[in-house]
């Protein structure tokens, strides 16, 4: 997926960051901040790896690329600290780690694969992946969103509508 992919998925990130701090019963405010900072860390996985420009290239990173910041455990279990949190801290947590585990879906699909059991070995979808990074992007998109949408109406998220 694309960087502007990613960003897009955001809508959806956010409905399903929601979603959880809802389950978790957490105050609306814990609920609003997590949908919010999920919105905006749909890119994170990649900048977090610390990456190097050259002539506005990427040359490289201090983090090696669709590693440790592409492995799912690591965001599940940010995820669950958050909920067992609860606080404004929580809600950050739950929030980048669902924009995070959105960003590592979309990157599934890819060629390169994503390290889903080891945190250095990657695994792709069949033997060349699905397709390569961009296609399919709007469904993608639509689909997060249409989810996440989903999971926090039947979180109870009708309330708020009504």
């Amino acid at each position: 997926m694309t960087g502007r992919g990613h960003r897009f998925t955001g809508i959806g990130a956010g409905f399903m960051a929601a979603a959880i701090a809802r389950m978790a019963k957490a105050p609306e405010m814990i609920e609003l901040i997590a949908a919010v900072v999920a919105l905006l860390s749909t890119t994170m996985p990649d900048w977090i790896e610390i990456p190097f420009y050259r002539g506005g290239q990427r040359v490289g990173s201090l983090i090696t690329h669709r590693t440790l910041t592409h492995w799912p455990p690591l965001w599940f279990a940010l995820i669950a600290w958050g909920v067992h949190d609860g606080t404004v801290l929580g809600a950050i947590a739950i929030g980048s780690a669902v924009g995070s585990l959105v960003h590592i879906l979309g990157d599934a699909p890819n060629p390169m694969g994503i390290p889903w059991i080891l945190p250095h070995k990657r695994l792709r979808i069949g033997q060349k992946g699905l397709w390569k990074s961009g296609k399919y992007e709007v469904p993608l998109i639509l689909g997060f969103a249409v989810t996440g949408f989903g999971l926090w109406y039947l979180a109870g998220g009708k309330s708020l509508i009504h």
